[in-house]
């Protein structure tokens, strides 16, 4: 039978392929030989049944097993990390990466610029996925700070209110609809409709809103993209949903306000409350805060 106690450099050596991708490149993270990486990874991988990871190109990935252990023990790379900064005060708190998700990515684009400018020297990660991904990915520490709008509570998680907006249609300018201040959805009985994917969060409020209206609103065009639902619409496929700043506000179409979507959703920036002292996270907050005009201290009480 094999021992079960893991070893904190084979968890650190685990931890620095994952984020590398590579063994040569863990192993200059950790400032050691690739031929010490890979036998760390075998000692590892001698502990379970199965492989944690498996070879993918020029690089490798992790297998269901090594996602399973990497949720567990990403959480000691910020603890190894902190440990580190108190034995070298002002060297363990170097940022040299951060990751973004994103569901938004119109709306956050200035406030990532913004950081990307004032860290010339830091590498940029940016994911862009659905709202429930962002908030999958966030909670399993595959990245670092998640922008989206946080509707629902968390209490693993910390978020920052960024920017309100409304959930509007997206209408071609030759439609009838097109010139009004304002729609109801009673209006949109019977005209052609272009949907997003079910499990968007811009899909899940209007589903909501046309069910509380007592409407049964449906569609036979589907678009991932709203970059494409705005070009379908310019090209008259039908109308569109999407929320204020997730499109350009100038366009071959025009935006009209939904009457039943009274209530603004809100962006925010969100992390996980374990990770507030990582300097991932604390710079883009401090940097986000600042532009709010807010105290930084605050936002980690």
């Amino acid at each position: 039978m094999a021992e079960s106690n893991l070893s904190l450099p084979e968890i650190r050596t685990f931890n620095a392929v994952v984020l590398e991708g590579t063994f040569t490149r863990a192993a200059q993270r950790l400032s050691v030989s690739q031929p010490a990486v890979t036998a760390q990874m075998r000692k590892l991988e001698s502990r379970f049944e199965g492989p944690l990871l498996e070879r993918v190109g020029n690089g490798t990935r992790l297998t269901e097993l090594g996602q399973r252990l990497y949720r567990l023990t990403a959480q000691f790379s910020e603890l190894d990390q902190g440990v580190q900064a108190l034995i070298n005060p002002g060297k363990g708190s170097r940022l040299e990466e951060i990751r973004i998700a994103t569901a938004s990515p119109l709306v956050f684009m200035p406030l990532i610029a913004r950081f990307a400018q004032s860290y010339p020297e830091v590498a940029l990660n940016l994911h862009t996925a659905t709202t429930d991904e962002c908030h999958q990915v966030l909670a399993n520490r595959e990245v670092d700070v998640g922008l989206f709008p946080m509707h629902w509570e968390d209490r693993r998680l910390s978020r920052l209110a960024y920017r309100d907006h409304d959930l509007i249609t997206i209408v071609p300018l030759n439609h009838p609809l097109a010139g009004l201040q304002s729609l109801s959805l009673h209006q949109l009985e019977g005209e052609s409709l272009i949907f997003s994917r079910r499990y968007s969060y811009t899909q899940q409020l209007l589903d909501s809103l046309v069910q509380q209206a007592g409407l049964a609103l449906n569609s036979t065009i589907l678009i991932d993209s709203r970059t494409d639902i705005c070009e379908a619409v310019a090209h008259d496929l039908g109308i569109g949903f999407a929320f204020r700043g997730d499109i350009p506000a100038q366009g071959p179409y025009a935006v009209v306000p939904i009457r039943e979507a009274s209530a603004a959703v809100t962006e925010h920036v969100v992390w996980l409350k374990a990770r507030s002292d990582l300097p991932e996270v604390r710079c883009f907050v401090d940097l986000t805060m600042q532009i709010l005009g807010e105290s930084p201290s605050s936002c980690f009480k």
